[in-house]
């Protein structure tokens, strides 16, 4: 089975990122049935709870856009204010948009183990160390992050508003009296890493070309 490493993943990632405001709506409909097949492949739990928590976002960000984006007004609309057909097209491209990064999203959390994504996100921004970034103390802060992220999702799900509040409040003590070692393991590229990198450059040579 063919498996690229957490570089080329987040590379295809961030690549991802850049062009998918160029993609139109039925492009994304295409690269977000993909995702989901994928999703159901392997069984990934990560995407259904972020679209579930992104709910509400989604709704209110299709209301703005059908009723404030100018175009032709829906035939037949009851009330005096009406959604225009450009608004709510607008609005659902928008939310495809959001679909595809969540759903990359979640498939790169879902096959990576937290030591791994350090690695990554470490290496990948290794270069800029030459402008004067502390790569290290960002890796180490955004390891910190994920770790107490897991731990808060780990408690009881029925402990009451307050206790959380309190837990989190005691946070930053907590991480003072932590002795974590971080160690960053550079990720094996393989033949299958190699071809997808050199699509993906001819893909940004040729992407204007392309659209």
């Amino acid at each position: 089975m063919f498996k690229l490493n957490i570089i080329t993943q987040l590379l295809c990632f961030f690549i991802l990122a850049v062009i998918v405001n160029q993609l139109n709506l039925n492009t994304l409909m295409v690269i977000l049935l993909i995702f989901l097949a994928i999703i159901l492949l392997t069984k990934t739990h990560q995407f259904l709870r972020a679209i579930k928590r992104f709910k509400w976002f989604f709704l209110v960000m299709l209301v703005i856009f059908a009723f404030n984006t100018p175009g032709e007004h829906l035939a037949k609309w009851p009330f005096s204010i009406s959604p225009t057909y450009e608004g709510i097209i607008a609005g659902f491209t928008q939310t495809l948009r959001i679909a595809v990064m969540l759903a990359g999203l979640s498939l790169i959390l879902s096959v990576n183990t937290r030591q791994q994504l350090i690695s990554g996100f470490y290496f990948i921004f290794s270069p800029l160390k030459c402008l004067g970034l502390e790569v290290e103390r960002f890796a180490a802060r955004l390891w910190l992050t994920l770790h107490y992220v897991e731990l808060q999702r780990d408690k009881n799900a029925s402990q009451d508003f307050f206790n959380r509040l309190k837990d989190m409040s005691n946070l930053k003590s907590n991480q003072e009296t932590d002795d974590v070692s971080i160690t960053f393991k550079i990720p094996q590229f393989g033949l299958f890493d190699y071809i997808v990198i050199t699509l993906l450059v001819i893909f940004l040579l040729t992407f204007k070309d392309i659209l």
